[in-house]
């Protein structure tokens, strides 16, 4: 599936959505509209009524046969109120709440789908409030302007109409009073929108901040960090409120304005009506019809002025959430793209160039003209010190990054070409790091392939030797593991990752350090099953821990983005260099971060004590008798 495409300005988002409900919110429109012409129309037929009654010379003679057409002008515009309010709020039942629905389903879908750095740069608290408040804030502004603004515009046109029939004069008022009333509420209320954006956004950093705490909460308990925490908090709880304060500001400007302005205009039209009434300008009927019509418009102004200070916040709100997540992902399919057809599995890094956004002195490739061809079935390792560019490889053959030169081919076909989702679905991964979702073990381990059936489930988590932990738990495979999987240890968490591979049988596997998690005992079980899960697959494995990766069929040795070794486990130790040094150094229990590193033959090698600290991996029995925590 291609990333779902949104405008990422406020009307055209806006209206990518109302098209897809066209009929219902033409309707809701349009009886919204009729609605208030017809309660302007009230008042005129108030008028027939009075100058019905004031022209009768006997009204109980008369009154039968006279006031026979106003009345029924009368009540038939109060139902016809009633009936287009009823038709209003149908066309609202079935148009609003699915509208809400619809825009839900597609921000998540894009926001799902943009690209990895996009989330690797933005906090995951910020991401979901945008991704929460966009649809309320998208329909909250389409009622106003269904129920508010374009109807109580048409009102306005409505009024002036009858203002027209009572006298010209009153009519020219009252156009001239509506456009000094709106056209002063827009530039006093520009700033509501601007400081309305600075809220949300200290809103969303408020939330970004919490999440980012309750996410990492055993951090915080660990080092005791709670006081910490509120105080960083309280910085910016504070920001957000004096962001806060300023919209406040702004919108008690607005009203102040707007108030004085309704006391002028109320003063001016009932005392002018008044006047031209005594001065016989105009008739009972007409100041009756004007007085009431004056009540109703400075109402609808009054409840209109109420609500631009809200829109101008949901306004500045909706274009800042739309601004921050709606952004053109960096990767993304060509149009047209084929799904990529794996027949054999062969894997060529073909004149590899890839550097990450750099800083102030710009990008460095962290790999350069990197040739690599895996052939198909070929289980291969990659080693080497932090930094070299293993991860970086993996996650360009994920296409978590485009690279920047030369082509990443799978059976000849260039990964940039062909469906992201095609891709994925022909890699299996299991991470070193594994994060579970709150769900049940079922799901969990179901999500390799959502469409396998719990006895598939069961088989790959005893290939994964998951299953005997399993069925110890109350709820066996039914048992949630809370956030990020946080209810079990980690080598338990990584079984369930390795089951959930098993169970997506993709014909290429990539392992990140796949048993780093794992005692001995559970290791050697791992071991086996891997051996079995590989057969038939091209691997590429990352591994620190050399013993891991020995019986691959062959040996990466990466450094600074290069190729210094290529060759099986026995090879590579009978010709020495830094591969032979580093399983020296491993299998013989040595501390890197208290003696470097020997300089190998023909290298430039000064690991920083991060890389040291990363190559000093325990052998297979250094780790005898250690116990997973769960």
């Amino acid at each position: 599936m291609s990333v779902p495409t949104l405008p990422n300005r406020l009307w055209p988002f806006a209206l990518h959505f109302f098209r897809q409900f066209l009929w219902g919110c033409v309707g809701l429109l349009t009886f919204s509209i009729l609605g208030r012409a017809v309660f302007a129309s009230i008042a005129y037929a108030t008028k027939r009524l009075t100058d019905t009654v004031l022209g009768m010379h006997d009204p109980a003679s008369e009154a039968a046969r006279s006031l026979r057409g106003p009345v029924a002008l009368f009540v038939a515009l109060v139902a016809a109120r009633f009936v287009l309010d009823g038709a209003m709020w149908f066309c609202s039942y079935h148009t609003r709440s699915p509208m809400l629905v619809r825009i839900k389903e597609e921000v998540f879908a894009y926001a799902q789908r943009l690209s990895p750095a996009y989330f690797e740069s933005t906090l995951s608290g910020k991401i979901a409030h945008r991704t929460v408040l966009l649809p309320d804030q998208v329909l909250t502004l389409f009622d106003m302007m269904v129920f508010d603004f374009i109807p109580s515009s048409m009102f306005f046109v409505f009024v002036a109409g009858f203002f027209y029939l009572a006298n010209p004069l009153f009519c020219l008022a009252a156009a001239v009073s509506v456009v000094i009333y709106f056209i002063t509420s827009l530039f006093v209320g520009r700033e509501c929108a601007r400081r309305s954006a600075a809220n949300n956004e200290a809103r969303a950093a408020v939330t970004g901040r919490i999440v980012d705490v309750i996410t990492n909460i055993r951090n915080v308990f660990q080092f005791a960090n709670q006081t910490l925490e509120d105080r960083e908090l309280r910085r910016y709880t504070g920001d957000e409120c004096a962001r806060r304060k300023d919209l406040y500001r702004s919108v008690v400007r607005l009203r102040c304005v707007q108030y004085a302005m309704d006391i002028g205009l109320w003063l001016g039209f009932v005392g002018g009506a008044l006047y031209a009434w005594v001065h016989g300008v105009i008739g009972a009927g007409d100041f009756v019809m004007i007085t009431a019509l004056t009540g109703s418009l400075l109402q609808t102004a009054y409840n209109l002025g109420q609500r631009v200070p809200e829109f101008y916040e949901q306004l500045g709100a909706a274009q800042e959430s739309i601004a921050t997540l709606i952004v053109p992902p960096t990767i993304q399919d060509r149009p047209g793209a084929p799904a990529l057809l794996v027949r054999r599995a062969a894997i060529h890094f073909e004149g590899v160039a890839f550097a990450y956004d750099g800083g102030r002195r710009g990008p460095r490739n962290i790999v350069e003209n990197f040739e690599l061809y895996i052939p198909s079935g070929q289980r291969l390792g990659l080693v080497g010190p932090s930094g070299a560019g293993k991860t970086t490889l993996m996650a360009l053959l994920m296409r978590m990054h485009d690279v920047t030169a030369g082509a990443i081919r799978i059976d000849g076909q260039d990964i940039r070409q062909v469906t992201q989702v095609s891709l994925r679905g022909a890699l299996g991964l299991i991470p070193q790091d594994t994060s579970l979702f709150h769900r049940s073990l079922l799901e969990n381990i179901r999500y390799g392939r959502p469409d396998a059936a719990d006895e598939e489930v069961v088989r790959a988590a005893q290939r994964a030797h998951a299953h005997e932990f399993i069925a110890e738990l109350e709820h066996g495979y039914h048992t949630l593991v809370g956030e990020r999987g946080i209810k079990l240890s980690g080598g338990q968490r990584q079984r369930i990752a390795i089951a959930r591979a098993i169970l997506r049988n993709a014909p290429i596997l990539l392992l990140d350090e796949a048993t780093s998690a794992l005692d001995s005992h559970s290791e050697h079980l791992i071991q086996e099953a891997m051996r079995e899960a590989m057969a038939g697959k091209t691997v590429i494995a990352i591994a620190h821990r050399l013993s891991t990766v020995m019986d691959m069929d062959r040996l990466i040795v990466l450094q600074r983005g290069v190729i210094v070794a290529d060759g099986s486990h026995a090879e590579l130790l009978r010709d020495g260099g830094l591969y032979a040094d580093l399983w020296r150094r491993q299998s013989g229990g040595f501390n890197p971060v208290a003696v470097p590193l020997q300089e190998p033959q023909g290298e430039e090698f000064a690991p920083s004590a991060a890389d040291a600290c990363d190559l000093s991996v325990e052998p297979r029995g250094a780790l005898a008798g250690r116990q997973e925590s769960a």
